[in-house]
């Protein structure tokens, strides 16, 4: 994919669209990326993509006119997908939306700057059917008295059920390849009574940040202290991997937010996930 500059106005700030131009180019983006890597994990990972041959993700940036190495915003998304959008703290930063919403993206993961811009912009292109502001939280703390375990082939039963009842309480509609997550070593679960009472799962992953989340117990089994345990589980193995474990959570989940606190997660900022549908 050849590079389109948008946008050519030298009052304007320049939207380009397409891989890095040259190696320069590829390194700013990603130094820009790693000064902001709480937010940036999925765009970092998505990144590496937008450089394959027949790419699916597009990458967008948008420079300031008047410093031609600086970013208002950097982008990767999925057409019909996910876009990673990390707009600046800038009233021209919204200029990047109009082509964001050209690839019209399902779900858009930012930052409450993006959020607040894509509120102003998105209207009549799309609309918004949910949206979650979330607080961004890390741990990096060891717990020496963590169990759990790594899933197995034989557990995938179990998995089901627990997605079904995940999709059901999230209002969601995933479909895991559970084969491909547990040959990855993507899910961990603690057990009780002979069976996978809780579970969460491993998913982006970069060279800081592994991140968490599908935190789930079975309904029978709540309050009895078994999402802390395999969550501490969880954190355990990435730290032991000499990295941090990452996890998004919607603010408005209390007891979410009260167990992460308490077992020593930080909070670094605050993101937001809205899912679009198209006229």
């Amino acid at each position: 994919m050849e590079d389109e500059i948008k946008q050519k106005d030298f009052d304007k700030p320049t939207i380009v669209t397409g891989p890095p131009a040259d190696l320069r180019e590829d390194q700013l983006i990603s130094e820009w990326l790693d000064a902001r890597f709480h937010h940036a994990i999925g765009a970092t990972v998505f990144l590496a993509q937008t450089r394959a041959i027949d790419a699916e993700w597009n990458l967008l940036r948008l420079y300031d006119s008047k410093m031609p190495d600086a970013f208002l915003g950097v982008a990767v998304a999925l057409a019909g997908g996910t876009c990673f959008w990390l707009p600046e703290d800038s009233s021209a930063a919204g200029a990047l939306c109009p082509t964001i919403l050209d690839l019209r993206p399902r779900r858009i993961v930012t930052t409450s700057i993006g959020r607040d811009l894509l509120r102003s912009k998105v209207v009549p292109r799309a609309r918004l059917v949910r949206e979650y502001d979330q607080w961004v939280m890390i741990s990096a703390h060891r717990f020496p008295q963590a169990s759990g375990r790594m899933a197995t082939a034989s557990d995938i039963a179990r998995l089901v059920e627990y997605q079904h009842h995940y999709n059901e309480e999230r209002s969601v509609d995933d479909a895991p390849d559970w084969e491909a997550l547990v040959a990855q070593e993507k899910i961990a679960v603690f057990d009780a009574d002979d069976q996978i009472v809780s579970v969460v799962r491993f998913g982006i992953e970069t060279n800081r940040l592994i991140s968490i989340g599908g935190t789930y117990t079975f309904p029978a089994y709540r309050r009895r202290g078994f999402a802390e345990r395999v969550l501490e589980f969880a954190v355990n193995r990435i730290v032991t991997a000499g990295r941090t474990a990452h996890l998004i959570v919607d603010i408005d989940n209390e007891p979410a937010v009260a167990l992460y606190r308490r077992m020593g997660f930080e909070c670094v900022g605050s993101s937001y996930v809205g899912y679009l549908e198209y006229p």
